[in-house]
């Protein structure tokens, strides 16, 4: 799942975020969301900004045990092999990956083709579609 990104649509709701953690985590708290939406005024404007999953495999690639993989339906997380060392969030080049309590990552797998984030979406601002 690929996912663009409209910021002139943004009204900075939030409710991707919530949407996402929601679904995934069974609480809605932004902080456990796969995805960031920033809000800041710059020059009485104010302005939003994503910081999404854009599968660039960084984190399979540098995971030490092979615990994050990449298929059809995005990005998984084998927790047997996973050994919580951060080196996976370290490595994200946009900063979305972040680590649960327990300090497994928050990986992105585009709730299997019918993302939470997207379908709460207001005014579209963010969109997904299939990457073959």
């Amino acid at each position: 799942m690929k996912f663009n990104y409209q910021p002139e649509k943004c009204i900075g709701c939030h409710l991707c975020e919530l949407a996402c953690s929601g679904h995934k985590e069974g609480q809605f708290n932004p902080g456990l969301a796969r995805l960031q939406v920033i809000s800041c005024y710059r020059s009485d404007t104010l302005v939003n900004e994503a910081r999404l999953c854009d599968l660039c495999l960084n984190c399979v690639e540098v995971c030490p045990t092979g615990a994050i993989l990449s298929g059809e339906q995005g990005l998984t997380l084998d927790r047997d092999q996973c050994t919580s060392c951060g080196t996976c969030v370290e490595a994200c080049p946009t900063g979305v990956l972040r680590a649960d309590k327990e300090g497994f990552p928050l990986l992105c797998d585009g709730c299997q083709g019918n993302p939470r984030c997207v379908n709460w979406c207001p005014h579209g601002a963010l969109t997904a579609r299939e990457v073959n």
